[in-house]
């Protein structure tokens, strides 16, 4: 994927909210409580305590159907009047989720839902710029979250095109675009945080663009068929149903009907451990997206972006030609597991056998 049709005056929704929120998040605060009457949040499993979001991650990591949809729409309606970024993120999720397997609903209802989300990720990333900003703790929001939320609101443009059930060229390109500039900028951070030697950071943005990077070798597939986008909020929570957590859903669509999800999980190298818990496609970011000796992830950040712009050397070629293809040996080998629908056997999204792949694929 070369650029084409995006030019500079292309608004990116993902790199332009996260830019004019940084500018403007400094000065009133946006919460109506202070930092301190949220300490007990330093046991991150306080979060529960909100009975909603409890209930939201309480329930299975797939594509709910339409009495689930219904659910989420009543969930995100209560967490919409939050402030904390991670609920409001949540709501986002849920609204977004019920736009996209509402199939009976009307289109114009169904956007609605997703113009709802993008509502509540602009609140989000407004709430946790102030938060960094005012150097709040980091289990009030994470260094990366807001680049997460930034992505989010990238991707919408995909889930508007899935609703309408016509996923052009043109949205495909600017999401790879958008995506692009939003992990530049979050590249920029993990070089900050890299010179004051914060550990914590600097794992948090190099997580972060691994997953950006697995996104860009997907959107560069440039397949409609298959459109990636990140997993929802509680798909990307490990508090109940770990072995069911994922952090990119590819959507398997044709015309807007869905007709499977595929879950990854996304990790900078995988253990053991790793492989016997998650039940989605291990992606691991220094073995399947980079070349031998170029495992920081800006390496492969570099190579997409070269590639983009027209300015890319052998090396970049090799960078970007070795995660596409072994991304998509992966993805094939991987449906070739034995299928396993979790407990909702009337969900699109299939888990299969991940243990499959490793015999065929040297190194997972």
């Amino acid at each position: 994927m070369e650029r084409s049709v995006v030019t500079f005056d292309t608004k990116l929704p993902g790199y332009d909210t996260q830019q004019s929120i940084h500018l403007t998040a400094q000065g009133d605060s946006p919460f109506a409580h202070s930092r301190e009457e949220y300490r007990y949040l330093q046991d991150h499993r306080a979060y529960l305590n909100n009975p909603t979001y409890h209930k939201y991650l309480q329930m299975h990591k797939v594509f709910v159907g339409g009495s689930g949809a219904q659910e989420l729409i009543t969930i995100a309606d209560e967490l919409e009047h939050e402030e904390l970024p991670r609920y409001l993120d949540a709501a986002g999720w849920a609204y977004a989720e019920a736009g996209l397997v509402l199939a009976d609903e009307s289109t114009v209802k169904r956007i609605e839902l997703v113009k709802a989300a993008e509502q509540c990720w602009e609140r989000s990333l407004q709430a946790g710029q102030y938060l960094l900003d005012e150097r709040a703790p980091q289990f009030l929001y994470e260094d990366a979250a807001p680049y997460r939320t930034a992505l989010n609101l990238a991707f919408t443009p995909l889930i508007k095109s899935i609703v309408v059930g016509n996923v052009t060229d043109t949205v495909r390109e600017r999401v790879f675009a958008d995506t692009l500039a939003v992990s530049q900028t979050s590249a920029v951070q993990l070089e900050l945080a890299s010179k004051r030697s914060d550990a914590g950071a600097v794992a948090d943005y190099v997580g972060f663009i691994h997953e950006a990077n697995t996104l860009l070798a997907l959107l560069y597939l440039d397949d409609p068929r298959y459109v990636p986008l990140p997993s929802t909020a509680r798909a990307d929570t490990g508090y109940y149903h770990q072995d069911q957590t994922h952090d990119i859903t590819i959507v398997n669509q044709h015309w807007g009907a869905i007709k499977k999800t595929i879950p990854l999980e996304v990790k900078a190298k995988a253990s053991v451990r790793d492989r016997e818990r998650y039940k989605a496609l291990i992606i691991r970011g220094k073995m399947h997206l980079s070349i031998a000796g170029r495992y920081d992830p800006r390496h492969t950040l570099s190579a997409f972006t070269n590639v983009y712009e027209r300015m890319a050397n052998l090396d970049d070629y090799r960078t970007v030609d070795h995660a596409t293809t072994t991304l998509l040996q992966l993805l094939r080998l991987y449906q070739q597991g034995s299928s396993d629908a979790v407990d909702n056997a009337t969900s699109v999204t299939k888990f299969h056998d991940s243990r499959y792949v490793a015999p065929h694929y040297r190194g997972t």
